[in-house]
């Protein structure tokens, strides 16, 4: 069924404010054209699908604009003039050709470019694919005629001769002339010292007193008569010349232009055909434009019926001007009934549903939030305004009731009606009545009907019929200004007294016009007026505490990040400290290597008094370090009776005691980290170097002496360490780097301490990793004296031996 509007409904809904903003968008004259022609185009879609269709390539159109991608329509041109002259076989003018090759141009490159974007815009591509090329009509144009119409020298042979000898005899002529005008004879006679033009020919200015002294033809005098401008006879020959090339070069130039409007007219029927479907894409990319320019959406179409609108706002108000609604109809009600005070927007909220219909129709987007559903009706019928007519001696009243009789002679399913104050302009209980049959009439015919109303009795229908339901446009419960929100679900006051007081009605007659409303049947108002209020105040309380939720969720938010800010902080600062603390005690653990070395060489009483006092001072200051940094480590309680173990007199295989007072084998010495591995029960363990305790041998050593008299004077020798040479063996295989170096330099300080001769260390081959990192740090020990490399037999390029120092 064809979609049906009435010229006077588009009128009073300014759908023409619509199709201008349309026109606006448009890149080309084509569309606009296309858009005025009702016999080639249709401005809204009859059928479901060519409606959904014109909706894609309207979405389609968005997506290429908001990605910055402009199909390249600027080239074209409005050349159907230009078309209909050269079918009568008419000459076109340079312009008119310019204006066809580069409309011939565009089509090109709008073929090309929405056949590289096939998957991306279906639609549009569909349009574009009916565009029909004349490459070679455009190539001609481009030989022949430059940018700025000229004829070309290369769009004929005869032409490029033409032209080259008109130059060649008009720079002859120019010289001849110019040695005239110096000639004995003829220099007195002239008026000026110059030459010109007349009638294509080069002339003297000669006084007319003096014509018989220059000898030659006349073609022109000046006004006064007092000069005329005389071609010099020996001049005729070659002014004859010229002229005659001149001429050539003209007939050569409207021969091809001729011939360039024939090609035209030729292509003429394929080009007009192109140029439809041109400005079809020109009409699509401009309902994008304008898409963007409403912040519309593409809204969901079916046939039930149904509009849901939310955040619809009027497509002529600028959407940072326009407040923005939820409405709806036909989903669970077939009547709107919106009422409220006057100025307060309830005949726009009635016209966005009205343009969402016709947009629709003509697919345009609609300026609704995401989640809009506009279903397609086959009529929009209308009655706003005033259709008062004199000549037909129509009153207001009587011609709303014309126009509502053939209201409901139309309406049906599948209509939207929009009425702006049914029934009134007659008494109001009879106009309320009126208004009541008449929708309750609309309704049963199935129609959807969005109308407005101060009617009480119209506001109470929805309170018994379910096909009907309330919606209000709002105040401000403070000021009494309008807010132009409309709330579905509650019934408005009129609240005329405030509209006239805002108005500037006197204060007396709005005394009175209250004192009258006191009367019963004039209650109902007052209630919906304090009931909107009470709402509005509410509403006004609710958004406050939200905003204050809001707050205190972004407050806690704040401490959260601050929180997590001052953690991270903490966790780099006991990380700086942490690395300070191993980089001094690597520093102490070079420091105890040096202090055996010189030891080794120059063992004395007075050096190892010596080295025991650095040592001491070293464990003091270590243990400064940690007390001022906080990270001190906690030891576990010793057994009651254990004897701390002294660390520079420990060595591999010692009987040491654990934390839970077993007695377990020392396998290593403390690391750079002071932890260290005993073997307890079979199994091999790590712990730190204070939480072991001395064993039982070391306690029975220690008594031994103390029964002898105590410890050794400090002024007797101490007997040298005993040396016992020979090659010891340390594997670093299975071993991080670092865990490798950390037993590497405790093998190196035993095997020095045990005065070994060599070391050889396996550390495998692997990544190479460990390797190089072994090869690295060997040469850099006091220990080392020189690394070679192991024999096969000894591991090869997976071994390597270190000499070490005997002193």
């Amino acid at each position: 069924m064809p979609f049906e509007v009435a010229e006077s409904t588009l009128e009073s809904l300014e759908w023409d404010r619509i199709t201008d903003a349309l026109r606006e968008c448009c890149r080309t004259p084509l569309g606009p054209s296309l858009l005025s022609d009702a016999a080639e185009y249709s401005l809204f879609e009859d059928s479901e699908e060519a409606a959904r269709t014109r909706l894609s390539e309207t979405s389609e159109a968005r997506a290429l604009l908001d990605q910055d991608m402009i199909p390249p329509l600027g080239g074209c041109a409005d050349i159907a003039a230009a078309l209909a002259h050269a079918d009568k076989g008419g000459i076109l003018e340079a312009a008119q050709l310019i204006d066809v090759q580069r409309t011939l141009e565009a089509m090109h490159t709008t073929l090309h470019f929405f056949d590289r974007r096939r998957e991306s815009v279906p639609c549009l591509s569909e349009l574009a694919i009916q565009i029909e090329e004349a490459p070679d009509l455009e190539a001609e144009i481009a030989r022949c005629l430059d940018s700025s119409g000229e004829v070309r020298d290369a769009a004929s042979s005869t032409l490029a001769t033409a032209r080259r000898d008109a130059h060649h005899l008009s720079r002859d002529l120019k010289t001849r002339i110019e040695r005239s005008l110096q000639h004995a004879d003829i220099k007195p006679h002239l008026s000026d010292q110059y030459y010109t033009v007349r009638s294509g020919r080069f002339v003297l200015p000669v006084k007319a007193d003096a014509k018989g002294h220059v000898r030659g033809i006349v073609h022109d005098a000046s006004r006064s008569g007092s000069t005329l401008f005389v071609e010099p006879d020996s001049m005729v020959d070659l002014n004859n010349r010229h002229r005659q090339a001149e001429l050539t070069v003209e007939r050569e130039i409207l021969r091809v232009m001729r011939d360039l409007s024939a090609a035209v007219a030729g292509e003429a029927g394929a080009i007009r055909a192109s140029l439809d479907w041109l400005a079809r894409i020109d009409l699509a990319i401009a309902r994008g434009a304008l898409s963007r320019e409403m912040d519309g959406v593409e809204p969901e179409v079916g046939r039930a019926g149904i509009f849901e609108l939310p955040g619809v706002r009027h497509p002529l108000i600028p959407s940072d001007q326009c407040v923005a609604n939820d409405l709806r109809v036909g989903h669970d009600f077939s009547v709107l009934l919106l009422s409220g005070p006057n100025a307060g927007g309830k005949t726009v909220a009635l016209k966005s549903v009205a343009l969402a219909a016709l947009m629709v129709r003509a697919g345009l987007h609609v300026p609704a939030n995401p989640g809009a559903r506009v279903d397609l009706v086959d009529r929009v019928l209308a009655d706003i305004g005033d259709h008062q007519d004199i000549h037909e001696s129509l009153s207001t009243f009587s011609a709303a009731m014309a126009n509502l009789a053939a209201i409901l002679r139309s309406a049906g399913p599948n209509t939207l009606v929009c009425l702006d104050e049914i029934g009134v302009g007659t008494d109001p209980s009879e106009g309320a009545a009126i208004a009541q049959s008449t929708l309750e009439v609309l309704a049963s015919q199935g129609a959807r009907v969005v109308t407005t109303t101060h009617y009480n009795l119209l506001k109470e229908m929805a309170e018994v019929d379910g096909r009907f339901k309330n919606a209000s446009v709002e105040i401000d419960p403070q000021t009494y200004a309008p807010t132009y929100r409309v709330r579905i679900g509650a019934p408005g006051a009129s609240s005329a007294t405030t509209v006239a007081a805002r108005m500037g009605m006197p204060q007396n007659v709005l005394d009175r016009a209250s004192g009258l409303l006191d009367r019963e049947d004039r209650r109902l108002d007052r209630m919906l007026s304090e009931l909107a209020a009470s709402r509005a105040l509410l509403e006004s309380e609710q958004a406050a505490a939200a905003s204050l939720r809001a707050d205190s969720e972004q407050a806690r938010e704040e401490y959260r990040t601050k929180l997590a800010r001052l953690q991270a902080r903490r966790d780099k600062l006991f990380g700086d400290m942490r690395r300070e603390l191993d980089d001094s005690f690597r520093s102490a653990h070079s420091e105890v290597a040096r202090i055996i070395a010189e030891l080794q060489r120059a063992p004395s009483s007075r050096r190892a008094a010596s080295a025991r006092e650095q040592l001491e001072s070293l464990h003091d200051r270590t243990k400064q370090d940690h007390s001022e940094s906080g990270l001190e480590p906690k030891p576990l309680p010793a057994e009651p009776g254990a004897r701390p173990i002294d660390w520079p007199r420990a060595r591999i295989g010692d009987v040491v005691r654990t934390p839970g007072g077993s007695e377990a084998t020392l396998l290593s010495l403390p690391d750079r980290n002071g932890r260290v591995s005993v073997q307890v029960a079979g199994a091999k363990v790590s712990l730190g170097r204070d939480q072991l305790a001395a064993g039982p041998a070391a306690a029975s050593m220690e008594a031994a002496r103390s029964s002898r008299g105590g410890a050794p004077k400090t002024s007797q020798e101490p007997p040298p360490p005993a040396r016992i040479g020979g090659i010891v063996e340390t594997d670093l295989r299975g071993l991080r780097v670092d865990e490798a170096l950390d037993r590497l330099d405790a093998a190196l300080d035993l095997a020095a301490a045990e005065g070994r001769d060599e070391m050889r260390i396996i550390h495998g081959i692997g990544t190479g990793a460990l390797r190089k990192a072994v090869r690295e740090a060997l040469p850099r020990s006091h220990y080392v004296v020189e690394c070679i490399d192991a024999t096969r037999d000894e591991g090869g390029a997976g071994a390597l031996r270190a000499i070490l120092r005997k002193d």
